[in-house]
């Protein structure tokens, strides 16, 4: 007697498991192209199913930086040829559902009723508007316990966040480059999301220090925000140091939060020679630009530069630059409005260190 009550427990017990179907869901991401005025599959749905399970809900949440004007519809598709898209022997099940919600957007496929196949998926779709703001994207989340079963049936569902998410700012090449006076740096973006822009930063690299930088911003560029096309920039290290230099990019999201880039190397060369021009203009009234390089070979760790003003009896009129200068190329302005001064013949000298040069110029008045 005792014998048959246990078997007649066991057989209710496993009449009741085997009488509770149970469906095993797997999202997978359809990476796709978003295009202005289509419908766009994003999620695919297969199942693994025991006995006869029901679906009664699905939830997708729209991510991404697209708003209702966008993307305002969502879609659910039989997809009977398991292909991935939406074509004639397709079946929608529910009604087409709008995004509702404030932050993240919600739509909602309920009382669906429906009876997962191993034979087909389903497919959800998000209508694209004809006036979509392409720059913009639009991703799916659905975490575990967005699909859910009806009276009987368990649903495991681990969730999918699709690839089309808002996108970072995609670096794709940063370069640096010698140029005659000055180090040009240019990069490329492929994509960007909330880019305020970017701090340049450099650090100059000492053969027996190199592995404890110092970093100096040296300069701002301005970034374009959101966008799904590559943008170009570029930005001219005027004052170099002379040496071995390394530069990196912060980018900065508007939020504040940022991320630094890969490091590019160059070895900034300085001229070698010592050149004084001669002034431009020349004849000039009331001021003329002086410029003149101070090579390697004329610096030492303590030379000073002065650019000096002299009449032509050799006293001193004026005192342009009296400092300390690295080498690289230089312009000097000269102004007669703070100084009385005749029309006639002047003298401009260059010295570093041991090393002078003079020229004339002429005012006219």
């Amino acid at each position: 007697m005792k014998l048959m009550r246990f078997l007649l427990g066991v057989l209710l017990i496993y009449s009741s498991v085997c009488a509770q179907g149970t469906v095993t869901v797997i999202g997978t991401d359809l990476s796709p192209s978003f295009s202005p005025g289509t419908s766009t599959p994003i999620v695919s749905l297969s199942f693994t199913i025991v006995n006869t399970p029901m679906i009664n809900y699905i939830r997708v949440d729209r991510t991404g930086t697209a708003t209702n004007s966008d993307v305002p519809t969502a879609k659910l598709y039989r997809d009977v040829n398991k292909n991935n898209v939406v074509d004639g022997s397709d079946v929608q099940l529910d009604q087409t559902q709008y995004f509702q919600g404030t932050t993240t957007q919600n739509a909602y496929f309920q009382a669906l009723n429906y009876y997962p196949s191993t034979s087909e998926n389903l497919i959800i779709v998000y209508d694209v508007a004809a006036d979509a703001n392409t720059s913009n994207t639009a991703g799916a989340s659905m975490p575990a316990g967005y699909i859910t079963g009806g009276s009987g049936t368990i649903v495991t569902f681990a969730g999918i966040t699709t690839g089309n998410q808002p996108l970072p700012v995609e670096l794709t090449s940063f370069t640096a480059s010698y140029e005659k006076n000055f180090v040009m740096l240019k990069w490329t973006t492929a994509t960007e999301v909330n880019n305020y822009g970017f701090d340049i930063e450099r650090a100059f690299v000492e053969t027996q220090h190199a592995e404890s930088l110092r970093w100096k911003k040296i300069g701002f560029v301005q970034g374009y925000g959101n966008s799904n096309s590559p943008k170009e920039y570029s930005f001219e290290d005027k004052n170099p140091q002379v040496g071995k230099l390394q530069y990196r990019l912060k980018q900065i999201d508007f939020d504040g939060t940022y991320e630094y880039s890969n490091t590019v190397e160059v070895n900034f060369d300085a001229p070698v020679n010592f050149i004084l021009e001669q002034n431009y203009p020349n004849p000039f009234n009331p001021e003329t630009v002086i410029s003149y390089t101070i090579g390697t070979s004329q610096l030492s760790a303590f030379s000073n530069v002065s650019l000096k003003i002299f009449d032509v009896l050799g006293r001193e009129v004026a005192t342009l630059v009296n400092e300390f200068q690295q080498a690289g190329e230089y312009n000097s302005q000269f102004s007669i409005r703070n100084y009385q001064l005749s029309s006639g013949v002047y003298f401009y000298t260059l010295q570093v260190g041991n090393y002078f040069q003079s020229k004339k110029m002429l005012l006219l008045k």
